[in-house]
Order: structure tokens, then C-alpha cells, then sequence
């Protein structure tokens, strides 16, 4: 039964989003088109708002701001999180910390199910900021005493990605391609449709996703240099590579962090350090949630010769 079909059976549910309106939110809210759906944003006025939803205004990180907010909803998807450290904002306060609060709400609110977006490879080791902030999240939501079902996606592509987009950069505006490290990190991308389809999968039937933690990958793995082979493809060009050792890499990520971002590397210190970790999965439950083959990278990329 695809999800659409289950939550026309099962009825409206009252969905509660946070991060909504981000990259995968935008996708998710799409595959929940027949739930009446709430998203959490900061700025209301500056809100792209779909047709099929309110938003009312809230942060995470503040939980006076989320005092009553979740009050009367079904089911809370948790997507708030970035890539990015910049001052105070950090991957604990944004994604550990913000987690926490949202979960706090959720219980005072009798929420029924909580679903939680993670990342393939959490882990509780402070030489990965990003990951650990991602594991004290899915602790937060496991030891909460709520119904939930947590998500591990790999990277996500799709139109508007941050992961694809900024490589096909790389691929288009450099005579030869640079590859930081061997390029034999292992990635398993997962489009986007499938992880808006699996989040509504939990929505429409938490029955079988109840106190799960599914990991979510693509088709198949590649190894970075093997996805870059595969944009350069889609795009048709021909180009040659050299590998960059990932220690000048990260002098030169350094030496640009006051650039505008659009002069910066396309890659964070943080994913500097992630590329010695493959984030691919033998265990992905994402054809299982979407009852069909997950989409391969070759065949959902076509977006990346419009840019």
C-alpha cells in the first residue's frame, strides 16, 4: 500500500513540521499533500507557503518560542539541523540542543508519534561534531517515552541539493576536477522523492514504523570520484582529475571562511573530516518504506545541466 493510499484510509492527520521549508521539508511536505500540515518557521513574512499548510512562527533552540505550539497535532517531524558551524551556532546547540526542545514540547503536548531525521553514519565520537550532535539527538528522541520512528538518510539529491549541486560546480567551472583524498569514501545518494516518500510512509503507518530507526540509501553506492564521474556524465563533459590531499584541502577551507560563500570550496571543514567515513548502508529500508527500487543517482540528476 503506498502512502498516499494509507493516510486516505487512515484520515487528515494533523502533522507539525519543523525545518519544513528547507530542501528536504519542501520535499516531504509535498508527499503529505492530503494531511493538514504546520511549520515552525522563524520569519512567517519571509515564508514560502505551500498550499496545503500554516506555519506559525518559532525556533527551536528557544523553547519559550514552542510553548504550546505542537498542542492538538498528530505526529511531529523533526527535520531542523546544518552542515555548518558559524558562532554561536553550532551543530550541539542546533541539533542535540534543538532536538531536546522540540521533544520536550512534543511529551508536554501528548504528541503521538515523533519522527526524527538523523544521518547514516551518528555516532558518539567527539572527532565528529556533526555526527555525535546527530547521535545525542536520536538519544534525546529514544529515551523520551514517545512513539518514534528515526531516519539515517545518506546524502540527498535532488533539485536545490547541497551535495550534487556544488560538485556539478566543481565539474563545470574547473578545467581538471579536483578530488580531495583517494575519492574512495563510499556514498549510497538517496533521492529526494524516496526520503519524502519514507517519511510519509511513517506518517501514514506507524504501526509498522513504531520505535524504528530505518537507515535510507539509494540504489547503490559510489565512491566519491565515481559520482563525480557520473555528474560529469549527465552533463557531458570530459575532464581529468587530480587528487588534493585533504590536509591542503583544509588549509584552503580555512584561508576562505570570511569569502562570500559563493568563493568558497564547496565543502565544509566538517565534511572534510566525514570524507574519511563512507556513509553507504547494507541494511537500507528504503525500498521496503516505498515499496518500490530506490532511484539510482544516474537516473535523477538531468537538473544539474540546467545550471
Amino acid at each position: 500500500m503506498s502512502a498516499a493510499s494509507a493516510l486516505s484510509e487512515i484520515g487528515p492527520q494533523r502533522v507539525f513540521i519543523t525545518g519544513g521549508t528547507g530542501f528536504v521539508g519542501s520535499g516531504i511536505v509535498k508527499s503529505l499533500q492530503d494531511s493538514d500540515l504546520t511549520l515552525l518557521v522563524r520569519s512567517p513574512s519571509k515564508a514560502s507557503m505551500p498550499p496545503n499548510t500554516t506555519v506559525v512562527e518559532g525556533d527551536v533552540t528557544d523553547p519559550a518560542s514552542l510553548a504550546g505550539k505542537l498542542d492538538g497535532f498528530d505526529v511531529v517531524i523533526h527535520l531542523v539541523g546544518i552542515i555548518e558551524e558559524q558562532g554561536s551556532v553550532t551543530f550541539d546547540s542546533i541539533i542535540r540542543q534543538g532536538t531536546e526542545n522540540v521533544v520536550n514540547e512534543a511529551k508536554r503536548a501528548g504528541m503521538k508519534h515523533f519522527i526524527h531525521m538523523s544521518a547514516l553514519g551518528a555516532t558518539d565520537n567527539p572527532e565528529y561534531a556533526y555526527h555525535t550532535a546527530k547521535w545525542k539527538s536520536e538519544q534525546a528522541v529514544k529515551s523520551s517515552g514517545l512513539s518514534y520512528t528515526i531516519f539515517r538518510p545518506s546524502v540527498i539529491f535532488g533539485p536545490g541539493d547541497g551535495f550534487i549541486n556544488p560538485l556539478a560546480t566543481l565539474v563545470r567551472s574547473f578545467p581538471v576536477v579536483p578530488v580531495v583524498g583517494t575519492g574512495q569514501t563510499k556514498f549510497q545518494p538517496v533521492g529526494l522523492q524516496d526520503v519524502a516518500d519514507a517519511f510519509a510512509r511513517a506518517v501514514s503507518d506507524p504501526d509498522t514504523t513504531r520505535n524504528q530507526m530505518y537507515e535510507l540509501g539509494g540504489a547503490r553506492p559510489y565512491t566519491y570520484e565515481q559520482m563525480l564521474d557520473v555528474i560529469a556524465q549527465e552533463m557531458g563533459k570530459k575532464k581529468s582529475k587530480v587528487h588534493v590531499p585533504v590536509g591542503l584541502m583544509k588549509v584552503v577551507v580555512r584561508a576562505s571562511h570570511s569569502l562570500p560563500k559563493k568563493l568558497r570550496p564547496p565543502v565544509t571543514s566538517e565534511q572534510l573530516k566525514m570524507l574519511a567515513l563512507d556513509n553507504s548502508t547494507v541494511d537500507s529500508a528504503t525500498e521496503f518504506l516505498i515499496g518500490r527500487k530506490p532511484l539510482a543517482l544516474e537516473d535523477g540528476i538531468a537538473y544539474v545541466r540546467a545550471r
